[in-house]
């Protein structure tokens, strides 16, 4: 017996059908921004933008070559270029409109050629663009000029040096390759700077527990000291100091625990209960001192602005760090494979845990799976005696005897899950 097959949609069919519904999408867009700024002189709407999609798709669709979806684009940069033209004898220089119509001959090319999520995107794009102009204006007010170049930085990070890298081996006693080292760089770097942008630009202002909450995805020891000498500018009976600090290293294991998912999702979920766990008691402890803050009003201070992360300097100086880490762990798995690295651990967490964690997990270390997890949480809690030390050393007495004992006491909690809590 022959089993019918279900009917479907040729794909023509489908394209098209999206042609039509995105070209209404943005002609309806477009429709709302000329009622909302009120514009006089247009070009067209909701039906143009329509056609416009309509006669992108045919003429694609009737030669995949291109030639006549080319011919259709001169005549209508002829036609969008005479009514500019007009738009300018009025004085309007206003092209959105312009920018619309070309936006929707484009579509039907798309639909036919390029997955049907990206369609959507882009066209959802588009709609965000024409409708978030204020937002746009304002952002580029506030970006400096050194930011741009700062994000020409990461994209040369990212985007022309880790390419271009090699994927083997650098030596028998370092078993990572050049790309490993630059997509570690990448990772880290990406993680702070969208913390720096978070900070800077969108929660300016807001106050110390933001500062230490992002500072947690920057860096948690050096948001640990940063909170640490601002507590001496807050009143005696403020713990807000205190709960930004534990906010901060509160975060530092969500952060722990993004790093590893992006490079061993097993390993993440082996993790997950542990460090999870960890971030609500060091969350719920911060609550507890909230509540217990007294603070009189109008005695908060403004959070100082973070410091910009991504620097070449501070990137090859990660690298070289991270190729340090590496072979040391290998040299001390190869001659202490049973407990060697967890002391390597313990006093690797006492400066940057970064390129020790990243050595791990881009190392090829992977059967020393249960071993590499012990050895991440035994880091981190160093890392918190580390900061222990600076509310110690740098702290408001107030903040020191609030926050000091509980960075102590989880890092113990580390230590016995680090030590302990695989078995």
């Amino acid at each position: 017996m022959e089993l019918i097959e279900p009917w479907v949609f040729p794909p023509v069919i489908t394209a098209f059908l999206l042609t039509v519904s995105m070209s209404l999408l943005l002609g309806l867009g477009l429709r709302e921004y000329y009622l909302v700024n009120q514009k006089r002189i247009v070009f067209g709407t909701t039906r143009t933008c329509m056609l416009i999609g309509l006669i992108g798709f045919v003429l694609f669709h009737l030669q995949p070559s291109g030639l006549l979806y080319l011919a259709g684009l001169l005549v209508l940069g002829l036609w969008l270029g005479l009514f500019y033209r007009y738009k300018l004898g009025e004085q309007q220089t206003g092209m959105i409109g312009l920018m619309m119509a070309l936006i929707s001959y484009t579509v039907g090319p798309v639909s036919l050629t390029l997955p049907y999520w990206f369609l959507i995107l882009y066209t959802i794009a588009a709609l965000f663009i024409l409708n978030a102009r204020e937002n746009i204006h304002l952002l580029t007010l506030r970006m400096a000029n050194e930011e741009i170049i700062t994000l020409a930085k990461f994209l040369v990070l990212s985007g022309v040096i880790l390419p271009l890298t090699s994927r083997e081996p650098l030596a028998p006693f370092l078993p990572v390759s050049l790309h490993q080292t630059w997509l570690a760089v990448v990772v880290i770097s990406g993680i702070s700077y969208l913390s720096y942008l978070v900070q800077a630009y969108f929660v300016k202002g807001r106050g110390i527990l933001l500062t230490g909450a992002m500072g947690g995805f920057y860096s948690s020891t050096a948001a640990t000291l940063v909170v640490s000498r601002q507590s001496h500018h807050y009143p005696k009976e403020s713990t807000r100091p205190a709960v930004a600090i534990l906010l901060a290293t509160g975060v530092m294991y969500l952060r722990l625990l993004v790093i590893v998912a992006l490079f061993d999702s097993s390993l993440a979920l082996s993790l997950l209960p542990g460090l999870l766990g960890l971030f609500v008691l060091t969350l719920a402890t911060a609550i507890m001192l909230s509540r217990r803050n007294h603070e009189p009003q109008g005695s908060r201070r403004a959070a100082e602005a973070p410091k910009n992360p991504l620097e070449l300097s501070a990137a090859l100086f990660f690298a070289l760090s991270f190729l340090l880490v590496t072979a040391l762990t290998h040299v001390i798995l190869e001659q202490y494979p049973h407990g060697g690295l967890r002391w390597l651990a313990f006093l690797t967490g006492f400066t940057d845990i970064d390129p020790f964690v990243l050595a791990l997990l881009s190392g090829d270390f992977t059967h020393y799976s249960i071993d590499i997890g012990r050895a991440i949480v035994i880091a981190a809690a160093s890392n918190n005696l580390l900061k222990a030390g600076y509310v110690f050393a740098f702290a408001a007495t107030p903040t020191r005897w609030k926050a000091g004992p509980v960075l102590v006491v989880l890092a113990a909690f580390n230590l016995i899950y680090g030590f302990w809590g695989f078995d």
